[in-house]
């Protein structure tokens, strides 16, 4: 236990840079990882910066007067599973096609309310939020916390997903943490032209491997050579052994340890989060060694 709490944190939270001018960061991070990531690429050292990440679960925080429009490329054939949570006086709409088959429902304040529907041959669904009063320009009146489509998370079937604002604006949907975290990084000032989305819709064996070989993929085929990956903490020596067994050469891929407020390296032990990340590192560690390409 004296060791663990010694030297775990130091030796999981590595930072060994390539030398290379692309930065990729990992989009399920929080924001102030991002955050963090965002003022490193703005440093001055990168050229461009890649996001990476899994599919998210369906979440949306919506305005009064915004909707989220769910576009599919096939009919739906099973049922409709929505969640949906609200403040006080907030009612909400479920559209599919152009019909409303939810109308006016209240969503509880407290836990999420849940129901399921029969939809077949339906297309598109949207979801509309409503309230006599707004409790703020910038404050969600509503949360969509799951659409399941058949039994799946929607993102799953990459629909068309766009947010429609009460000032018209459009701006589009999240379906994988990459996607949000190219959100969050537009609002810390990272201009958009010097980002890239590089997505991973299907996960085999972890995350994190699935991540590494979709960017490795796409690295080799935009003959990037050298290349740092910014990650949170003490995910930094797990990310780095996956990336280079993607590459399946120990040169060309490193990583950057992020700060990780919650996970310090002489505080992570006085809180839940803290042991959870290391325990977690601890546990996952020989993954890369045991995992066949």
């Amino acid at each position: 236990m004296v060791l663990v709490v010694l030297f775990a944190h130091p030796w999981f939270a590595i930072s060994r840079p390539s030398g290379g001018k692309a930065l990729v960061a990992e989009g399920w991070m929080h924001r102030q990882g991002l955050q963090e990531a965002a003022e490193l690429f703005q440093n001055g050292q990168y050229d461009h910066l890649y996001l990476t990440g899994t599919l998210r679960p369906f979440a949306y925080y919506l305005l009064v007067g915004d909707s989220v429009v769910v576009e599919m490329d096939a009919p739906l054939i099973g049922p409709v599973e929505i969640g949906m949570g609200g403040l006080p006086g907030t009612t909400w709409t479920l559209w599919a096609d152009d019909t409303a088959v939810l109308n006016n429902a209240a969503p509880p304040t407290a836990n999420v309310f849940h129901t399921t529907i029969a939809a077949p041959g339906v297309r598109r669904f949207a979801i509309s939020v409503h309230a006599p009063t707004s409790p703020g320009t910038d404050v969600p009146a509503a949360i969509v916390a799951r659409l399941w489509l058949n039994g799946h998370n929607a993102h799953g079937y990459l629909p068309m997903i766009t947010i429609h604002h009460a000032d018209g604006s459009i701006a589009p949907g999240e379906p994988t943490y990459a996607e949000q975290a190219r959100a969050i990084l537009l609002m810390e000032g990272v201009p958009p032209e010097r980002m890239t989305v590089v997505p991973t819709l299907i996960v085999e064996r972890s995350r994190t491997w699935s991540s590494a070989r979709s960017f490795v993929q796409f690295a080799n085929d935009k003959g990037i050579e050298r290349f740092d990956v910014a990650t949170l903490g003490v995910h930094a020596r797990r990310t780095w052994t996956m990336y280079r067994k993607a590459r399946g050469t120990r040169g060309g891929a490193g990583v950057i340890s992020l700060h990780d407020r919650w996970c310090q390296r002489w505080t992570w032990w006085s809180n839940y989060y803290g042991w959870h990340q290391v325990l977690k590192e601890l546990v996952a560690w020989p993954a890369p060694y045991l995992m066949d390409q």
